[in-house]
């Protein structure tokens, strides 16, 4: 009886530790979540008003599409800095597909050669564009903000390169010229991004 009872003491002992141990283990998982969820929080602050008129005072922005940019739009009224550059740069990949594809169309419906040759030629320029916006993205994913500006750069000097040398002897739609105008002016805002981004 005696060895019985010593026996179903030590359970309860036992029980009593683990489940203790159990106890603590959870409280330390959930003060870990808790604090891990409020340090990434406030590592995503909102682009705060003080930044964007940085933004857009910026030597490569448009204040006026700048400023009307972020005043207009509400789906960045929530993101980051990063956020907001992604944002940017997939708007701008699909005005480039967009432009990409009308200048082909463009090329194909022409008979004339010279006039043929110039969409051509901007098409080409756009394809260089959508293929540095994907590298840009890659940039952002791996926090390197100088070669974000180097690919942000050369898809706008690739879509003005269309509009000043290409497109110089056509006269093309104005609303094709609208659309590279919207490119040039939306890169201006991610080169001014890049250079507050924090770096790895």
């Amino acid at each position: 009886g005696k060895e019985y009872k010593k026996k179903i003491l030590k359970l309860k002992i036992y029980k009593m530790v683990a489940y203790q141990k159990h106890n603590l283990s959870f409280s330390l998982l959930v003060v870990f979540v808790l604090f891990g969820f409020s340090s990434v929080t406030r590592l995503s602050f909102a682009v705060t008003q003080s930044e964007v008129q940085t933004i857009c005072s910026s030597p490569t922005s448009n204040p006026s599409f700048c400023y009307k940019f972020f005043k207009s739009d509400p789906k960045i009224e929530k993101l980051d800095l990063s956020g907001t550059a992604k944002y940017l740069i997939h708007l701008a990949q699909q005005n480039a597909l967009d432009t990409h594809n009308q200048l082909q169309s463009l090329a194909n419906s022409t008979t004339d050669k010279h006039t043929k040759e110039c969409y051509i030629s901007c098409s080409t320029n756009y394809d260089k564009a959508l293929y540095s916006f994907g590298e840009a993205l890659k940039d952002i994913e791996v926090k390197n903000p100088d070669y974000l500006n180097v690919e942000i750069s050369a898809a706008r000097q690739n879509a003005n390169d269309c509009k000043t040398l290409d497109l110089k002897d056509v006269k093309p739609d104005p609303k094709l010229m609208m659309k590279i105008d919207f490119l040039e002016n939306v890169c201006g805002i991610v080169l001014s991004i890049s250079d507050i981004l924090p770096k790895n």
